[in-house]
């Protein structure tokens, strides 16, 4: 009783189950953090990951007692090995895990160790077929081909083109303001914001690592550019007030409402739209995905590629690593290194005849 009159606290952390625990960080330390440090993506995927392999593994363990059985801990990453499931999947989810613990230590107190630092991953065969998918590179024949099937004036055909010239992600793609973000006179596109929904609402949250950006322009970026705004506005007098503005509400949550009806809001006009002003958002893409896939017969395709291929084009070509990692807005160096400096067949031949030139002359 004076424990609970000092401190309002009503359980043991020793009595309390590791499924208990984990349902209590999800809420508190990071569903209750979507803008501050973690993403709604984030909180999705931790989300699936202790619903289906934390809590059906672990989630009868006590927590005072499960802090010191790392055995436990390894015994289910070997199981996870065997069952053939991806280095990344094993390693995120354990990361997760501990990432998960390391809360109870600090700052909640709760438990004094932390069973999974000294569990080894050790080695897991790679899968080749989702490697080739993540490193696919879309070829610039590929992409013409791409292109044709969604030619200028197809809702998909700036979605496309955008990440594939500038690199941006998807919802940074998708969030991009025409009224705002595409400066005509330093050249530049603002990335200030991605196209985010959680649960059934879209927002415009910051873009991922906040990483805030300018990146330069090449002129025929520019007249798509322009030429989306004026068929934009083409558009706006053909419907008249059965035209959907969109805008931005206080709490970054995006509405659209005919144009015939007045709101007190930020009016914007994102980059994904239908001929009648109808808002399209990341999740439309995936039609265009399976276009790619099934009609033109690439299954290798996905929406990230044209920003892997945007910034592998600009390491064969030898673009410094810091502007290359600048442009991409890669949260530190390492990641554009480890991502886009590997031996492609061009880096490999730009090696061999800068060696036969020091050579032979």
């Amino acid at each position: 009783m004076t424990e609970y009159n000092e401190t309002g606290r009503t359980f043991s952390p020793k009595e309390m189950s590791v499924a208990d625990y984990l349902d209590y960080w999800l809420e508190n330390a990071i569903k209750k953090n979507i803008g501050h440090g973690y993403s709604y993506n984030t909180y999705l995927d931790y989300e699936s990951k202790i619903r289906i392999h934390l809590k059906p593994t672990f989630g009868i363990y006590r927590l005072g007692a499960f802090q010191f059985a790392p055995d436990v801990v390894q015994s289910w990453v070997d199981n996870m090995k065997i069952q053939g499931l991806s280095k990344s999947m094993v390693k995120n989810t354990l990361a997760c895990l501990q990432g998960a613990l390391n809360y109870a230590i600090l700052p909640l107190n709760y438990i004094k160790a932390n069973p999974c630092i000294p569990v080894q991953v050790g080695k897991i065969p790679v899968n080749m077929a989702a490697k080739e998918k993540a490193e696919y590179i879309c070829p610039k024949e590929e992409f013409d081909r791409i292109l044709r099937r969604f030619p200028l004036g197809n809702n998909f055909y700036l979605p496309l083109i955008i990440p594939y010239n500038v690199g941006t992600r998807i919802g940074e793609t998708y969030a991009i303001d025409l009224l705002e973000d595409v400066d005509f006179k330093s050249h530049k596109l603002k990335i200030n914001d991605q196209m985010m929904k959680i649960e059934k609402t879209w927002y415009l949250q910051p873009p991922k690592y906040e990483s805030y950006r300018n990146v330069k322009m090449g002129k025929h970026l520019e007249l798509e550019f322009k030429e989306a705004i004026k068929q934009r506005k083409i558009n706006q007098l053909k419907y008249g007030s059965q035209y959907l503005k969109t805008y931005e509400l206080p709490d970054k949550s995006i509405v659209q409402v005919r144009s015939d009806i007045v709101i007190p809001h930020k009016e914007i006009m994102l980059l994904g739209a239908k001929e009648n002003g109808e808002l399209l958002t990341p999740e439309s893409f995936q039609y265009c995905a399976r276009v790619v896939h099934k009609e033109l017969g690439n299954p290798l395709f996905h929406s990230h590629c044209l920003r892997h291929t945007h910034g592998t084009i600009l390491a064969e070509r030898g673009i410094n690593p810091r502007s290359v990692m600048e442009r991409l807005g890669h949260k530190d160096i390492k990641t554009t290194l480890q991502t886009y400096t590997f031996n492609t067949d061009l880096m490999q031949q730009n090696a061999a005849d800068v060696f036969e030139k020091y050579m032979y002359g």
